[in-house]
């Protein structure tokens, strides 16, 4: 099957290649609140390493969500609160553009750790000992498919199905500006090595609680619009947070037309908010999520902030003011 050449460059692969076949054992995490990129590519990573006699432990900060409870691997991922204490020399962080933002993972990590970096984020701080980073590619799921191409390991039909559910949450089921090409092509090729994609959009969009639609619900009612109806922000306290997992309701404000941004604000503990910024098109969100310590991609970002949900609004939305069209 013919796939177009990634963004990527052949001697990174290289060298990539090279390192993962050197190992005998790896860690593998990824970001804090670890979404369906970090967690399907890393355990898709697990797979692929199995193929060089090499074995793979995911450990991420928090508790995974168990909408992804349906991927191969998933009850194997080990949170922080519940690791062993040792150190480890050698790990992989996928779909993380900082090291620090692997979180207190960093804790089971000796301090002359060798680290590959595999990442799509455009502000990829490159922190590796070795690093396998482009943002022309829609995901780091994307990203580990060329490598396995290019290190001729075999894509099985449960691999196909981790590599697929990362492409499809990163790209909003092909919906985002970053679909290439070569995305496309690279699904419909997973398709054809085994790949459900009927079942992995059901569990992806279609496997909230109750509770957790009637939140998106709250989020909704909640939501102001800011500078001449440019800006739709939406907000949920800590104590409607307990209900359940919000999942998508930042998006629900550019269904509104001339909203060019929109911020969801969720209280995760007394007076600590993060904040999920979404652009429709002209607006780089990441660089607004920079300003206050986060990051992300161009249409999809966040960070955190302290303060009083009017306090934190205010800066985020007097933020966005000098860069809307």
């Amino acid at each position: 099957v013919s796939v177009t050449p990634p963004d990527i460059s052949a001697s990174d692969l290289d060298t990539t290649a090279q390192f993962l076949r050197s190992q005998s054992q790896l860690l593998i995490t990824s970001h804090t609140n670890s979404d369906g990129d970090g967690i399907a590519g890393g355990l898709a990573l697990m797979g692929l390493l199995r193929q060089l006699d090499v074995h793979g432990q995911m450990l991420l900060q928090d508790v995974p969500s168990d909408g992804y409870a349906h991927l191969d691997g998933w009850d194997a991922i080990v949170a922080v609160a519940d690791a062993d204490k040792n150190r480890h020399g050698c790990a992989v962080i996928v779909d993380c553009p900082s090291f620090d933002r692997i979180g207190r993972v960093g804790d089971h990590l000796r301090a002359d750790a060798t680290l590959l970096n595999i990442d799509h984020h455009q502000d990829n701080e490159r922190f590796g000992t070795v690093n396998l980073v482009s943002d022309g590619v829609c995901s780091t799921c994307e990203m580990l498919y060329h490598l396995a191409v290019h290190m001729d390991l075999e894509i099985d039909r449960t691999i196909a199905e981790q590599l697929y559910t990362g492409i499809l949450f990163d790209t909003g089921g092909f919906r985002y500006s970053l679909t290439t090409p070569t995305s496309l092509e690279v699904g419909a090729d997973l398709v054809r090595r085994g790949a459900r994609l009927d079942r992995i959009a059901d569990q992806l969009y279609n496997n909230s609680t109750f509770d957790s639609v009637k939140l998106v619900g709250v989020a909704i009612e909640s939501m102001q619009l800011h500078h001449e109806g440019r800006v739709a922000t939406l907000s949920l306290t800590l104590e409607e947070m307990q209900r359940g997992n919000p999942e998508g309701a930042v998006n629900y404000g550019l269904l509104i037309k001339g909203v060019e941004v929109t911020a969801l604000f969720k209280e995760e503990s007394a007076g600590r908010y993060r904040i999920s910024l979404r652009s429709r098109e002209k607006v780089d969100v990441s660089a607004i999520a920079h300003i206050f310590g986060g990051g992300g991609h161009a249409l999809a970002a966040g960070c955190q902030k302290e303060g009083s949900l009017e306090e934190v609004r205010s800066r985020i939305v007097a933020a966005i003011e000098p860069v809307l069209p």
